[in-house]
Formats: C-alpha cells, structure tokens, sequence
C-alpha cells in the first residue's frame, strides 16, 4: 500500500553529495575560526584535561602500590605474633592503622590488633577495636570479630553482651561452621548459668546445622543429654 501524504505536499529533495561535501567545510572553517578566535579558552580546556587524565592515572597507581604494601606489610606483622613482645607488635599494629586505614587489609589488621590487647590483658581496647567491624556478622571477618567480642565479654563477664553476640552469629553468619560455633557457645553458656531449657533448644538448633555424618556430632549429642536430664 502506498504511504499517506497530504495533498499539495512533496518529499524534500534530497541533498547531492556535493551540497553535503560544501556544508561539511563550512561547518570546520566554522568550528577553526572559533578555536582562532577563543585560543585561550580552548588552550585552558586541553590543559585542565590533560591534568584530570593525568590526576587519575597517578591515583590509580597510588592505591595499587598503597594495596600492595599494606598486604606485604600486613604478612610480615602477622608473622611476628609467634616472636615478637605484644607491646611492640602493639604499637606496630596501631602505626599500621594510622598509615593504611582506608585499604582493605585494615579491618584484618584491626581483628590481629584486638588478638594482641586480649592477649596483653586489655579487654577494654581489644573489645572498642572490635566493635565497628562486630555490627555486620554477615562478613566472614566481622563474624570473627563478633566472635572474639563476644569471648572477651565472656571473659570480663558480661554474659548477656556474650549471649546476644553468639545469637547473631547463629542467626546471620554466612559460613557454616561460624553458626555452629556459636550455637555450641551460646548453648554452653546457658548452661553454666543454670539454664538447661536454653542450653537445650541451642544444641537442638545445633543438631539440626550439623550432617549426619559429622564427627562432632556424638558429643553434642552427648552434651544435648546431659542438660535434657538437668531440665527434667
């Protein structure tokens, strides 16, 4: 079917290649005596340019080198936990920060640093280096700092901080054994404060995260009796 056109209208003329060609030039004589005209403006562009590509070229090899030397960094302290005094491995830790602390290798360095205190018998600077990164359970390194948070609450006995801290981990940790573990700590838990029935739905819950298979699971099973025997 032919295409509808109101009547006394015609198709344009399509332009010839010459007439495309002539109107090309005319636009870069155009554009060339712009540039001409505003040289500085333009000069100024190509140099703030050059610099922006410049800027982020150099960041980018910042952070490369800055990544790099805080893992290298990172290892070689790690390694000194086995020889060296906590006190100097303390302040090391704590220069680390200071230097690396927007990277990704500070927050393990923070969970390494808040090992050193406890081991140094400073529960309070162990526990306020681990509590920001203790919030998100769902990361593997935050539930190991919630993890030790909660041991070290344990230890200077705040048992209900412990509990709620084992309590997220079972319910938000993402690997399997970090559930489990906190299970079996939070099941032990209520039973050294003379709560079998508590003690008794955690092993349950526990029991249920664990294969049939599992070799620890005849302890907790063990374990899960004894209390079931204290509740009656």
């Amino acid at each position: 079917m032919p295409s509808y056109r109101k009547p006394g209208t015609r198709p344009a003329k399509p332009e010839s290649p010459l007439d495309q060609e002539d109107a090309f030039v005319a636009a870069t004589l155009e554009a060339s005596n712009w540039a001409q005209k505003n040289r500085p403006i333009v000069t100024l562009g190509v140099v703030v340019l050059a610099l922006g590509v410049a800027a982020f070229m150099y960041y980018g090899r910042y952070k490369e080198n800055l990544n790099t030397n805080a893992a290298l960094q990172l290892e070689e302290l790690q390694l000194r936990l086995i020889s060296d005094e906590p006190v100097v491995l303390q302040a090391d830790l704590e220069l680390y920060l200071d230097r690396f602390s927007g990277t990704s290798f500070a927050d393990e360095a923070r969970v390494t640093l808040a090992q050193v205190n406890a081991d140094l018998g400073d529960h309070d600077a162990a526990a306020e280096v681990l509590r920001p990164l203790a919030g998100d359970v769902d990361d593997p390194l935050g539930a190991q700092a919630a993890a030790m948070l909660a041991a070290i609450s344990e230890d200077i006995g705040d048992f209900q901080m412990a509990e709620g801290l084992y309590e997220r981990l079972a319910d938000g940790a993402r690997l399997g054994f970090q559930r489990r573990d906190a299970l079996a700590s939070a099941a032990r838990l209520r039973r050294a404060q003379g709560d079998p029935a508590g003690a008794l739905a955690h092993y349950d819950r526990l029991l249920a995260e664990m294969d049939e298979t599992d070799p620890g699971r005849s302890v907790v099973e063990m374990r899960r009796a004894e209390v079931a025997a204290m509740a009656r």
